[in-house]
């Protein structure tokens, strides 16, 4: 299992690496338009803006997909960082590089919000599983 796990999560890295590599392509060229009114200008900030966004979040997921790579060398892969207790399977076809169980996941964000912090200070990821690679089934 461990190898077709680390060939799913490379995969996911991979296109994770060409997305952003495609935000940065259109960054610059938004920023390399010609500059028009002042209604231009706010779009081209706003989309400017956005695609840093996406980037962060994309940066994001790849540290986590190379902290499960380590995991997986350490034989450690699939335990919560918080409880160590096994992830669920389900949830770890869903989110391949998920650190914790559901229900430390949901106490971590239960305290972040009770200490007023932003939804931008948790990590949520989306549209990432490796399902169809069928990883998990074995």
């Amino acid at each position: 299992m461990s190898k077709k796990l680390k060939n799913g999560l490379l995969k996911i890295r991979d296109e994770l690496l060409k997305e952003i590599g495609e935000g940065i392509k259109i960054q610059r060229d938004i920023t390399g338009r010609d500059v028009g009114d002042f209604y231009d200008d706010v779009d081209i900030e706003k989309d400017r803006q956005m695609y840093h966004m996406l980037g962060e979040r994309e940066r994001e997921k790849i540290k986590a997909i190379d902290e499960a790579l380590e995991k997986i060398e350490d034989n450690i892969y699939g335990r919560c960082e918080e409880c160590d207790e096994k992830i669920n399977k389900e949830r770890l076809k869903i989110l391949p590089f998920a650190k914790y169980c559901v229900n430390c996941q949901a106490e971590i964000e239960k305290r972040a919000r009770h200490l007023g912090q932003s939804g931008e200070d948790i990590v949520v990821y989306k549209d990432v599983s490796i399902n169809d690679i069928g990883i998990l089934d074995e």
